[in-house]
């Protein structure tokens, strides 16, 4: 038994592969204490010589090194089957709440003119408004493509967001502004074979 002062060290409650089962090998490298120590383009350049090869590297920064902790969320697409378009599209057809997950999120971040006005630190509502459009193509799933529906069941159809939250949300702000560009660029992501 340890005596007063003694450091007791615990062991972790998972280990990576249980905490990531199904995209452990998608993972950028972590440390001892699973923060992610490998820079975002030498995880691109991993990923696209190994199981990703089809995948741009923009996408692999943004979306799965910057979120690997929510890999496991979109696993069940099997990522190595998922084929991306690099499209422009015009405003009006760009979806808004409705492709998201939790359209509250949405509503919770159109206030681009206000985050701009009130932190100076706020660099993508600031890029956004005097742009027009986002710095980096949004992530939108064409959810008619997945053909397990019932894994995939909370999918929002048409279009299910992946990735470009804050970047949707504040497009919504610009429409209502009027501040919008008429095109956007996306990355389009279809479900195949």
């Amino acid at each position: 038994m340890p005596g007063h002062g003694d450091i007791v060290m615990k062991e972790p409650l998972l280990t990576l592969a249980e905490l990531y089962p199904t995209t452990l090998k998608y993972q950028p490298r972590r440390d001892e204490d699973w923060r992610v120590v490998e820079d975002a383009l030498p995880y691109a350049e991993r990923m696209c010589s190994g199981p990703l090869a089809n995948w741009p590297q923009e996408v692999l920064v943004e979306w799965l090194h910057r979120h690997a902790n929510n890999m496991e969320d979109y696993a069940f697409l099997g990522f190595e089957r998922l084929r991306f378009e690099r499209v422009i599209w015009p405003t009006d057809c760009i979806p808004g709440a409705a492709a998201f997950r939790d359209e509250r999120f949405c509503g919770n971040f159109q206030n681009v003119e206000e985050r701009a006005a009130y932190s100076r630190h706020d660099w993508l509502a600031h890029y956004m408004l005097r742009e027009g459009t986002w710095n980096t193509p949004i992530v939108l799933l064409d959810s008619r493509t997945v053909a397990d529906a019932t894994r995939g069941a909370w999918l929002k159809k048409p279009f299910h967001l992946l990735e470009g939250h804050r970047r949707l949300a504040f497009l919504q702000g610009l429409r209502r502004l009027g501040k919008a560009r008429s095109e956007h660029v996306i990355w389009l992501v279809r479900h195949g074979a």
